[in-house]
């Protein structure tokens, strides 16, 4: 497929590790009003991942190892990008035995708009067994990760990067140029834990 730019805007894929060697994969898109370049993208790398080990990691199992952060520019296809590698890997917080990476929990991001085109989702996991009964996260889990997010949209804000979801398309037709809606919030439809069929065990994504 052609590439399709995305205006002011670069691709965050936080990469982590389960147990086994898989890789699980969360993207996250920001915005950025002005001329930017490498360096401005090389400190956003670094500034997502400490706001990362900080908000997000504390939620996740202990089997779940934060490696690194790969951004690129999606302005035009030859766009710069930088990957930063944290100098240890980061494990979550959360004792118990994993489940396995498949299973994750949905965060919607909110942009105040209606309509699938402006909203995003973030699949979270790894997940420890010991928070998950019959299906169900415990509530005091859920409000974490939820809030976890906001605490990156602020850090990310703070350093001039707008969280956005990315619209490729509208009216089912493929836009030329992609376009971005700020998020605004984040929210969860219920506790119920969903699967991402690619991170099965010997996939990773």
């Amino acid at each position: 497929m052609a590439f399709q730019a995305v205006p002011n805007t670069a691709r965050f894929a936080l990469v982590h590790k389960g147990p086994r060697g898989d890789d699980v994969i969360n993207v996250l898109y920001f915005w950025r009003a002005g001329a930017w370049g490498l360096p401005e993208l090389e400190t956003a790398a670094q500034t997502l991942a400490t706001a990362w080990v900080n908000d997000m990691m504390p939620n996740l199992s202990r089997f779940t190892s934060f490696q690194r952060v790969q951004a690129r520019g999606e302005r035009a296809q030859d766009d710069v990008s930088f990957e930063y590698v944290l100098p240890s890997p980061v494990l979550g917080s959360v004792d118990g035995d994993p489940l396995p990476p498949q299973v994750c929990f949905c965060i919607t991001h909110l942009t105040g708009l209606v309509g699938r085109a402006n909203r995003g989702r973030s699949y979270m996991g790894l997940l420890s067994e010991d928070e998950v009964s019959v299906g169900i996260l415990i509530e005091g889990r859920a409000i974490g990760l939820r809030n976890g997010l906001s605490g990156v949209r602020t850090v990310m804000a703070n350093a001039g990067w707008t969280h956005v979801v990315v619209s490729r398309v509208r009216n089912r037709t493929r836009l030329p140029v992609a376009v971005t809606v700020p998020v605004i919030g984040y929210k969860y439809a219920d506790r119920i834990v969903d699967t991402q069929r690619r991170r099965r065990v010997g996939k990773g994504s």
